[in-house]
């Protein structure tokens, strides 16, 4: 890993991701709204406390101050040996262009759980959702189930009472760190039950 920018709708995911990745001791994970020279004096502070492993200070901010950004300029340049600063927004057009020359950008598409479209939802888009989980974060996962849920129910399907519990529960093991994947095979067969019920 290297510092960089990195540019993504989804904070949440790429923080997971983060937490996965790296190990507590060496991960310092400052967010605002908007980074301040007081949150870029943290992580400076931060970045020169020593560390046997490799430290990751990951700042996530919708908007970095002028103020900020220049504070940071000069550890950017020259971070101590085993650090990786993580600048992290929503848009690469925040930054001054003097940050910008300093570091690479890393774009990241999430996942467009979203457009799962279960209109046309079969056994084998079942088995790619499954595949997928592997890549997707807690909060993506959440998502895909609660995209089936509202589909079963702008369909009308006649959920029984333990069926609708499973989504619910569902929901609760995902939280749990259950593997996505086992949970999307349960809560789908429910779909691909009631749909191949209407033909």
């Amino acid at each position: 890993m290297r510092s960089q920018i990195v540019i993504t709708e989804d904070f949440e995911s790429f923080k997971e991701e983060l937490e996965a990745q790296v190990e507590p001791q060496n991960l310092r994970i400052i967010e605002s709204d908007e980074i301040k020279v007081e949150h870029a004096k943290e992580a400076i502070k931060e970045a020169y406390i020593t560390s046997k492993e490799t430290k990751v200070i990951a700042l996530f901010g919708l908007g970095y101050n002028i103020y900020a950004q220049n504070a940071l300029l000069k550890i950017l340049e020259e971070p101590p040996l085993g650090v990786v600063f993580l600048l992290v927004a929503r848009s690469r057009s925040i930054f001054l262009p003097t940050i910008l020359s300093r570091l690479p950008i890393e774009r990241r598409e999430g996942l467009e759980v979203e457009r799962i479209s279960f209109e046309s939802f079969d056994l084998e888009r079942l088995y790619e959702l499954a595949q997928q989980a592997k890549s997707m974060s807690k909060s993506q996962a959440k998502s895909v189930i609660k995209g089936m849920l509202e589909y079963a129910l702008r369909q009308h399907f006649a959920l029984t009472p333990r069926e609708l519990d499973y989504f619910d529960k569902a929901i609760r093991l995902l939280e749990l760190h259950s593997n996505p994947a086992n949970v999307f095979i349960t809560a789908g067969l429910i779909l691909l039950t009631h749909k191949k019920r209407r033909k």
